[in-house]
C-alpha cells in the first residue's frame, strides 16, 4: 500500500473516531444546545458518523479497501513485493515490472516454502495476440514476446539453479479475446491487488487499482477476495504447466 493510501486511511479512521465522539457530546448535552444552528449542527455531524459507518461496513463487507484512480498512484511494484512474507502469485502478461526490481529476489527469498509454491500465470511468448498488442501500442511485435521470454528465463534461473519453489503456467488467447481480464497480485493469501488490461493503452499505469482483503471471520464466498481467487485457479487449471527447454 502507498503511503498515500496509508495516510488516508489512518485519517478517515480518526475523524470516524473524532465524529462520534463529537456526536456523543451533542446528544448528551442537546438540552443545553437546544438552538436550532446546534439541532442543525448535530443532524449534520449524524449523518457525517452514518456515513462514515457506512463506509466501515461496505469495506467490511465487499472487501475493498482502498481504490486508486491510478496504478501509477497506488501500490507499486516494489511495495506490493515488500508486503509479501509468507508467499504470492501473480496474473499478467510479462511480469516484467515485478521481477526486474531490486526487492523482487529478497521476496523470492523471504518467501520461499517447500509446501507452498510461488505462482506465476503468464502469456506465452507465442500468444497469437502479444504481436497485436504491441502493435496496438506502437512498439515492435516483438517486444512483449522478448519481456516474457525474459522473465521465463530469470524464473529458470530461480527454479533449477537456486532450488525455489516456483510454479509457471502459461495461457493462451485466441483471435481478438485479449490477455485476461485482470492483472492480479495476491499476497500472502490474504489480500490482492486488482487492475485490468486495456490492450494498446500505454504500459497500463494509467489503470486504476483496488485493494481488496479476505474476509476475517465470514464466509469466503460473500467477498470480492473469492471471486478474483477463483478466477485466478480456474484459469490456472486451464493453463500449461511452462516447458522451460522451449524457451528461445
Amino acid at each position: 500500500m502507498s503511503l498515500r493510501s496509508i495516510l488516508e486511511n489512518l485519517l478517515a479512521n480518526f475523524i470516524w473516531v473524532l465524529l462520534v465522539a463529537i456526536f456523543a457530546v451533542l446528544l448528551k448535552y442537546y438540552d443545553r444546545l437546544s438552538r436550532p444552528e446546534y439541532l442543525i449542527l448535530a443532524i449534520n455531524f449524524g449523518l457525517v458518523v452514518t456515513f462514515m459507518w457506512y463506509r466501515k461496513r461496505f469495506q467490511k463487507i465487499t472487501g475493498i479497501r482502498m481504490v486508486e484512480p491510478h496504478i501509477a498512484s497506488g501500490t507499486q511494484p516494489t511495495d506490493a513485493l515488500k508486503l509479501c512474507k509468507n508467499n504470492f502469485k501473480f496474473l499478467g502478461i510479462a511480469a516484467n515490472k515485478f521481477l526486474f526490481t531490486p526487492e523482487f529476489d529478497a521476496t523470492v527469498l523471504r518467501c520461499n516454502r517447500a509446501g507452498d509454491p510461488i505462482k506465476f500465470l503468464l502469456s506465452s511468448p507465442d500468444n497469437p495476440i502479444i504481436k497485436q498488442m504491441a502493435r496496438r501500442a506502437g512498439r515492435d511485435e516483438n517486444e512483449f514476446r522478448n519481456m516474457i521470454i525474459a522473465t521465463l528465463k530469470k524464473l529458470k534461473v530461480l527454479k533449477f539453479e537456486h532450488g525455489y519453489n516456483i510454479e509457471v503456467r502459461l495461457y493462451r488467447s485466441g483471435g481478438d479475446s485479449g490477455p485476461p481480464s485482470f492483472r492480479l497480485f495476491f499476497i500472502d493469501s490474504t489480500s490482492v491487488l486488482v487492475s485490468y488490461y486495456l490492450m494498446g493503452e500505454g504500459n497500463g499505469s494509467q489503470m486504476p487499482q483496488m485493494i481488496i482483503h479476505k474476509p476475517d471471520g465470514k464466509r469466503e464466498v460473500e467477498n470480492f477476495y473469492f471471486a478474483f481467487d477463483h478466477y485466478f485457479n480456474s484459469l490456472w487449471e486451464n493453463s500449461e504447466p511452462c516447458n522451460y527447454n522451449e524457451i528461445n
